[in-house]
């Protein structure tokens, strides 16, 4: 027994010395390619996250610009609205201004008329009341007398 085990440890050294010397290269080159290829894939890992946080920082950046775009949009409409506003207002209190003159204008035209009206009414009350005084206080020789005056004037005045 122990000759055996002897023997038995003695065979498994000369195996794993002669697949250490056969399958020495092999090994090598296969863990070196195989080393190599997790080498290239970290490197390209590294390569396409530094890429991303590129992009990343990229369209943070473009995000960022676009809100301060669009908020300098929203106050130019604001400033545009605001002046569109006052500029409606000015138009609305001019126009309110000249509804005033036609206003007055009218209103001092119909004023005139009614002035006119009133001095015609009186005129015309005027000369019935005269004409009614006359007709109950001329006598027929105030008549004859006034129709004599006239006539003398109407002779004077060729």
């Amino acid at each position: 027994m122990w000759w055996d085990l002897l023997w038995k440890v003695i065979n498994f050294a000369v195996l794993v010395f002669l697949l250490y010397k056969v399958l020495k290269r092999p090994l090598n080159s296969f863990l070196k390619n195989r080393q190599e290829s997790i080498r290239r894939a970290l490197e390209e890992a590294e390569r396409a996250k530094a890429e991303g946080e590129r992009k990343y920082r990229e369209y943070e950046e473009k995000r960022k610009r676009l809100d301060q775009e669009i908020e300098g949009i929203r106050q130019a409409l604001i400033k545009e609205g605001e002046k569109e506003k006052e500029r409606i207002i000015q138009e609305a209190k001019q126009l309110a201004e000249k509804i005033k003159e036609q206003a007055r204008l009218s209103a001092e035209q119909e004023l005139k008329m009614a002035k006119l009206r009133l001095k015609e009414e009186m005129a015309a009350m005027t000369v019935q009341l005269a004409e009614n005084l006359l007709k109950k206080h001329l006598q027929p020789r105030d008549h004859e007398r006034l129709v004599d005056e006239y006539i003398e004037r109407v002779r004077g005045l060729h």
